[in-house]
């Protein structure tokens, strides 16, 4: 069966001793910066608000978090589903406008003109490679003919989580979107691993 965002925002969130119990961690620009972009869209307070909703350990987590930081792979999740309680009533599907508009600006107009350049294909199949770069478990393998890229992701349990597998819909999304190639965009459960399927 096909997922879809729409499918994957549906699906139970994991709780937190779930969570916790994730092994590995990611880079800290996964999140990148998550708190001062939560603060200039949502506001001076934001950051305390998400940091009291989040608990500890993840309220300790720095407000910018670049390459040369770590972090538990469970902190994107619990960031990503507090700011979404927060402020965007619940509905993980909103976080995409906001998704595209913070990797915009965080690329810069060169970086964006690349990607343009090289193309939709050449640049999941690079996403994929780096998937070590990002996360110290899993693996990750892309397959790209023509018009199309499949993206399977295998070798962790956070491969599992719906809102990680939303994100992952998201990010492609995403970069179809500023490669100039609008497309589709699904998932499939792969039983030991997650796939997305791009098309444009």
């Amino acid at each position: 069966m096909s997922l879809t965002i729409d499918t994957l925002a549906a699906e139970p969130r994991w709780d937190r001793a779930q969570i916790a119990a994730l092994p590995g961690r990611c880079r800290g620009d996964a999140l990148g910066g998550w708190g001062e972009n939560l603060v200039r869209r949502f506001g001076s307070d934001a950051l305390t608000k998400v940091r009291t909703r989040v608990g500890t350990p993840y309220s300790a987590l720095s407000a910018v978090l670049t390459s040369r930081d770590w972090v538990p792979v469970g902190a994107q999740l619990v960031l990503t589903e507090a700011i979404c309680d927060e402020y965007l009533g619940g509905d993980l599907r909103a976080l995409y406008p906001l998704l595209v508009e913070d990797t915009r600006a965080g690329l810069g107009r060169i970086q964006l003109a690349l990607i343009r350049t090289v193309g939709a294909g050449r640049v999941l199949a690079r996403a994929a490679a780096q998937i070590r770069d990002i996360y110290e478990r899993g693996t990750a393998e892309a397959r790209v003919e023509k018009r199309r890229a499949r993206v399977e992701l295998r070798g962790t349990p956070l491969f599992a989580n719906p809102t990680w597998r939303l994100l992952q819909l998201f990010a492609t999304r995403t970069l179809l979107e500023l490669a100039g190639t609008p497309g589709t965009v699904t998932g499939e459960d792969l039983g030991d691993g997650f796939a997305t399927i791009a098309a444009w």
